[in-house]
């Protein structure tokens, strides 16, 4: 028996750019902190500093972290509709959960050890940057890298399966054959 889906995936699709539309046009309507486009140099004319991070993003408060989550989420799921339906599997779905679940765990580090940097103004250094950048460095690109790892060990299973390359080529041999016969 075919398990009944409430929200497919295309539904999920479209909830989740209204959330990321939604998100866009909070942080365009809010306020534009002060210092957000930098404050004068102290000693130096003409230079600009960065000013407070804490106080740039006191205006849009945990918008972009929403925002990340929502593009990641929508990430996963335009990979996963990438997939034919008759051929999603639970296996599929369980690799899917832990890829999702892996780099939404990374984009949760690396945003909460900005924050961290930002209350306290210290942070680790690993590998000669600080965490939120090795999160950066290494997480985010890693976490979608699964998904690369995935497809070159499942593209057989899931993405050309023997069967759907066998009906491929019958089609083609009817199209030649009836392009001969014309």
């Amino acid at each position: 028996m075919k398990p009944v889906y409430l929200l497919k995936p295309i539904h999920l699709v479209f909830a989740l750019l209204l959330v990321i539309a939604g998100i866009t046009i909070f942080v365009l309507i809010s306020d534009v902190p002060a210092g957000a486009s930098g404050t004068p140099h102290p000693t130096i004319a003409g230079l600009s500093v960065g000013g407070d991070g804490t106080e740039k993003l006191s205006a849009i408060g945990k918008a972009p972290y929403y925002f990340q989550v929502a593009v990641i989420l929508l990430a996963g799921t335009l990979l996963y509709m990438g997939i034919p339906a008759h051929r999603r599997d639970r296996l599929l779905r369980l690799c899917f959960g832990v890829g999702i679940a892996f780099a939404l765990f990374v984009w949760v580090m690396l945003f909460s050890g900005y924050e961290a940097y930002l209350a306290t103004g210290q942070t680790r250094v690993l590998f000669g940057f600080p965490m939120p950048t090795n999160w950066m460095f290494w997480g985010i690109w890693g976490s979608f890298a699964i998904f690369d790892v995935f497809y070159f060990f499942a593209f057989r299973r899931y993405f050309l399966h023997p069967d759907d390359e066998a009906a491929f080529n019958e089609l083609v041999r009817e199209m030649e054959a009836e392009r001969e016969a014309t």
